[in-house]
């Protein structure tokens, strides 16, 4: 049905492809409303389609023609300063959590990513406060530790931004310059991950294919979401975003964690 031989696609099942674009339209729809996320809300439904090792090295592709787009639009209100303190961290915690990525079973790999997702999206249900920094208040830490842990998370998860949203949102008080920042940082972040998935040999031409044709996905979630930053208050968009969190982290869970009570009674 999708007039390319299966050889060329991850996902070759029509009804699992149509179930990611809907998955990447959501999650699209959440990263230009909120700067984020997009890894986040779609990290979970992805891993209950495809391999989970495929998830980060596809959402990085996206990500990164997604934020190289916005950033580019944007560039004339990026805060140069702030983007040279968070870079050194960035880059030295993707190189680790590429690393770790490509020695950890898939299933294991499925069920920390799960309990991630999980935690974030409760987090933020309980937060009182509706705004990115909710994420990681608690820490008085420096641009390297907001950067190194982003990195980290990113390279091992894809889902490092709400660390860079964090520091930014206490520094830059213009939300422009905010959003410009934030989008180049996961441009330049996604690429050098893209780079690292490429060393690592995650990324081949199966991989492009599938980005290619989930291209239109991202592009009506941006759309959409332009459309909703008009209708929807920051507080009613960030519960919104954790209630999906802990729905997408729980599926995954409740998915593989059959293969960790197999491996337990065996």
């Amino acid at each position: 049905m999708t007039g390319l031989p299966a050889s060329l696609l991850i996902l070759d099942d029509p009804f699992h492809l149509f179930l990611a674009a809907v998955a990447l339209v959501v999650a699209y729809g959440v990263f230009t409303l909120a700067g984020f996320g997009s890894a986040l809300v779609a990290s979970g439904p992805l891993a209950l389609v495809m391999p989970v090792s495929r998830v980060i090295p596809l959402l990085a592709l996206l990500d990164c023609t997604g934020s190289a787009h916005r950033g580019w639009k944007l560039r004339h209100k990026v805060d140069r300063a702030e983007l040279k303190v968070l870079l050194p961290g960035m880059l030295l915690g993707q190189l680790l959590g590429v690393f770790v990525l490509i020695r950890i079973a898939p299933w294991l790999m499925a069920l920390l990513l799960g309990a991630f997702i999980t935690v974030q999206g409760l987090k933020g249900l309980h937060s009182r406060t509706p705004s990115a920094s909710s994420l990681g208040t608690g820490w008085r830490s420096s641009a390297l530790f907001h950067g190194l842990l982003g990195g980290v998370l990113g390279g091992l998860f894809g889902s490092g931004g709400f660390m860079y949203a964090s520091y930014l949102e206490r520094r830059l008080d213009c939300r422009e310059a905010f959003r410009a920042t934030q989008s180049v940082l996961i441009a330049l972040s996604t690429a050098w991950r893209i780079g690292l998935c490429i060393f690592a040999g995650l990324l081949d031409g199966s991989m492009l294919v599938t980005a290619v044709m989930l291209l239109p996905a991202m592009a009506l979630g941006v759309a959409l979401g332009h459309r909703v930053d008009l209708h929807l208050s920051r507080a009613q968009l960030f519960k919104l975003l954790s209630g999906l969190l802990v729905l997408s982290g729980l599926s995954l869970i409740l998915r593989y964690s059959g293969d960790l009570l197999a491996r337990l009674w065996f």
